[in-house]
């Protein structure tokens, strides 16, 4: 293949969220995040889909109605109308396109719609093909289309199914990036019909996962041009079965088109200098600022206030993803050696109420905050001494990257994301086998620096401080993922033109 560094590309990324349009985790970030770097430092033409959401405020975003109504084909007796409105991500060039269906994406929430009679992710199937007639009603041909994840899969296949002959749709190259293999969307077999699917165009993935159910991660993977996932430990990970989540020999069956890209973060938004929900602004020359916002955060919430009792924060989903219950074994622990405890997010019930009910029991030491909100997180990444992560499994995981920003050291389980991150002794403590003992010796480790190596301490901070994470290498490598997509993509026609 030729090199082609200065080809201007066009990118079509079609997603559930973008931050800050609508978010509800790590990959509205990414997204809001990534095709920024793309437009502004490779000069790429980028555009996104996504949905318009019950609650999406088309003032503040200034969105305005291009389109009052486009018929969608479905099948032969059922067409569906929806609009379109565009916007623009804040403070870029950047159009965003809205797909405004009422009846679809019928919930304030990204991921709560529900669609009468059909499945629970009818809406993103629905959304992937509005998609694809969109971009043909407004004449604009993509070179690549990036999906991500599963529940946008439907548009590799149909790509080379239902799509395949028309010429507007024949040089198109597909790229899925994996944020999260756990979650793999399902199609049922009535809704085939209605998405212009058969059975016999899943019986490949089908008969190698063993399974009658129709995965459409899987058919992702299988149909893309190329697939990525967000870390390159979390890459090698899923290729084994303890974490791939039952599609390990699908991806090796598929490895030669298959890596593993390192999350980036937009440090505009994550700065201790400038951010605007860090009270007290600091940097490494005036580190010592830091203990002011540890003080406040002990004030705002009824802690002990004190400068020198170490401040330890959860900020995450509350999922057995995360790990949490290693944080539930040590709270007593931690209260014990003189540390304090603060966690922010919402999620399974269950875990909420442990929490709540070590606050009440703890009520100087432990703080818990059973909800989303990003300002808080930033306050308390700000006024944080350390912050834990003990994964299960972590695909990419942007939470210790923020906190090293903010100087706040990261106790995390080596794997995935965070293992390529975070280095042992250096910018934080790793700890590896996941277990009560194993996580308990890596605080430990970190609260005897914190408090008997004073220099020591500092300079972990200094150090974590100035690693970069940003998106500018990141989206280096997506471009060169983009080219070995259409270089994929000619190496099918051409193969498929033979045959």
């Amino acid at each position: 293949m030729k090199k082609t560094n200065n080809q201007k590309l066009k990118v079509l990324h079609i997603t559930s969220e973008l931050t800050p349009l609508a978010k509800a985790g790590g990959l509205g970030d990414i997204v809001g995040a990534l095709p920024k770097e793309m437009a502004t430092s490779f000069h790429q033409e980028v555009k996104i889909i996504m949905p318009k959401y019950k609650n999406f405020d088309q003032q503040q975003f200034g969105a305005e109605k291009i389109i009052e109504e486009i018929k969608i084909p479905f099948t032969k007796k059922q067409n569906h109308k929806v609009a379109v409105w565009k916007t623009f991500i804040p403070e870029t060039i950047i159009p965003v396109y809205l797909i405004d269906a009422p009846k679809i994406f019928t919930s304030e929430e990204v991921y709560g719609n529900k669609v009468r009679g059909k499945s629970s992710n009818y809406a993103y199937f629905f959304l992937s093909k509005v998609a694809l007639e969109l971009i043909k009603a407004i004449d604009w041909c993509p070179n690549i289309i990036h999906i991500h994840d599963g529940m946008i899969g439907l548009v590799p296949k149909w790509l080379k199914t239902i799509y395949a002959h028309d010429p507007f749709y024949k040089h198109i190259s597909t790229i899925l990036t994996i944020h999260n293999l756990a979650h793999q969307q399902l199609i049922p077999k009535e809704e085939l019909k209605e998405f212009k699917l058969k059975r016999k165009d899943f019986q490949t993935t089908r008969k190698l996962l063993k399974t009658k159910k129709f995965n459409i991660m899987a058919e992702a993977i299988s149909s893309s041009d190329f697939v990525n996932t967000v870390s390159p430990t979390y890459a090698r990970e899923i290729l084994t079965k303890k974490y791939g989540s039952g599609l390990h020999r699908l991806l090796s069956k598929e490895k030669a088109k298959f890596t593993g890209i390192l999350n980036g973060i937009d440090y505009t938004s994550f700065d201790p200098r400038i951010n605007e929900d860090t009270p007290v602004k600091y940097w490494i020359e005036t580190l010592d600022k830091k203990v002011e916002n540890k003080m406040i955060l002990q004030k705002k919430f009824g802690l002990t206030q004190t400068g020198d009792l170490p401040l330890i924060s959860v900020i995450s989903r509350l999922t057995p993803q995360k790990g949490l219950d290693l944080v539930e074994d040590v709270l007593k622990d931690l209260v014990d050696m003189g540390a304090q405890f603060v966690i922010l997010g919402s999620g399974q019930e269950k875990i909420e109420k442990i929490f709540i009910k070590a606050e009440k029991e703890n009520p100087k030491s432990i703080e818990a905050e059973m909800e989303f909100d990003a300002n808080l997180a930033q306050t308390i990444y700000a006024g944080s001494d350390m912050l834990l992560m003990p994964s299960r499994f972590e695909p990419c995981g942007l939470s210790q990257i923020i906190a090293m920003r903010f100087g706040t050291i990261p106790i995390v389980r080596g794997t995935g994301g965070l293992a390529d991150t975070v280095r042992d002794g250096y910018t934080g403590f790793v700890f590896r086998h996941y277990d009560k003992n194993a996580f308990l010796w890596a605080i430990i480790r970190a609260v005897d620096v914190y408090y008997n190596q004073k220099d020591f301490w500092r300079r972990m901070q200094i150090r974590a401080m100035k690693k970069d994470f940003s998106w500018k290498n990141s989206a280096k490598k997506y471009i060169w993922a983009y080219k070995k997509a259409i270089s994929n993509h000619k190496k099918y026609l051409e193969e498929n033109a033979q045959s």
